[in-house]
């Protein structure tokens, strides 16, 4: 058996193994992210707003040294969340600045510390970045928020205030502008296990086969190929213009023709709109699955992907 799958491996045409690994590692990577924080720290973790400056490792003081954690900016009006603070006992409080509040909770930089390598369900990255998005949640079921990226910590309320003070006006637009939407995410995903066009027959199938024939059927294959990746435009093209009606802003996080991952996609839909939003998505995802296509919905989550308050972000 062994000596049958070396003899497989050396036949194979290394563009096609490598090409198969890249697909199957990206499906495995977004499948992970999905199990560690449900789905939704992705954006969290790479972040939209600026962080916020680190303390600058303050002098000893009566807290002990602790920092302020900072989950994100709402309304200075809006209630205070009730849900835990991610570090257990530390209660949750606003700092504001005029119309602004930013939400925090006393932390010491100790317990914000990870092993970036265990990525299990119960290991303390996912337990803390579970705790961060319960949290935003909350916040954002008694008014718009903005998230601040996982893991941003200000020195103390002085600090936290200059940061409410120095994204002011953008914040409260962008607070407007999401309003009581909420975030949906789709991805349009070639099916792994879809048969795929081999661009070059293999060794064995090269013997007896004269020039014009193998170059009659490289030509074939590539036209396949092509085919394979039109359909798949298209269906980009097609998903994007049939969502279009139903949601308040998109932005695209990414997928690139050619790979597993073709389309990833974060909607704002409005209440009254995510039934029609979420048929649309049905609908997309039957006329698609005749061509190994899968539409894959996501949310409903805090706005994540439309926290920017960059100039021209999203």
């Amino acid at each position: 058996m062994t000596e049958e799958l070396d003899r497989i491996a050396r036949g194979a045409v290394p563009e096609v193994l490598e090409a198969a690994l890249a697909r199957a590692r990206e499906r495995a990577v977004s499948r992970l992210a999905d199990l560690l924080t449900d789905a939704i720290v992705a954006q969290a973790l790479t972040g939209a707003l600026p962080t916020a400056e680190p303390p600058r490792r303050p002098s000893p003081r009566p807290d002990d040294g602790q920092v302020l954690y900072a989950y994100g900016i709402t309304s200075a009006g809006d209630p205070l969340p009730t849900e835990s603070a991610l570090t257990g006992d530390a209660p949750l409080r606003r700092v504001t600045s005029g119309e602004l509040a930013l939400l925090v909770s006393p932390v010491h930089p100790d317990e914000l510390r990870v092993d970036e390598d265990d990525l299990s369900e119960t290991g303390r990255l996912a337990t803390l970045a579970r705790g961060h998005d319960a949290v935003v949640r909350a916040a954002a079921e008694t008014g718009p928020v903005l998230p601040l990226r996982f893991g941003t910590v200000v020195a103390d309320e002085d600090a936290a205030r200059r940061l409410l003070d120095e994204h002011g006006d953008p914040a409260r637009e962008r607070l407007r502008r999401i309003g009581d939407t909420r975030e949906w995410g789709v991805k349009l995903v070639r099916l792994l296990d879809a048969p795929q066009a081999s661009v070059a027959p293999r060794p064995e199938e090269r013997s007896g086969v004269t020039g014009t024939e193998y170059l009659a059927r490289r030509r074939q294959a590539l036209a396949e190929q092509d085919s394979v990746e039109a359909a798949a435009g298209r269906a980009a093209d097609l998903l994007l213009e049939t969502l279009s009606p139903h949601v308040a802003e998109s932005v695209r996080r990414g997928g690139a023709p050619g790979s597993s991952l073709l389309l990833d996609v974060a909607y704002l839909v409005a209440p009254a709109a995510e039934a029609g939003f979420l048929a649309a998505v049905a609908d997309l995802r039957e006329r698609l699955t005749p061509d190994a296509l899968e539409v894959e919905v996501s949310g409903p989550w805090p706005p994540y992907s439309f926290a920017s308050l960059e100039d021209g972000d999203a």
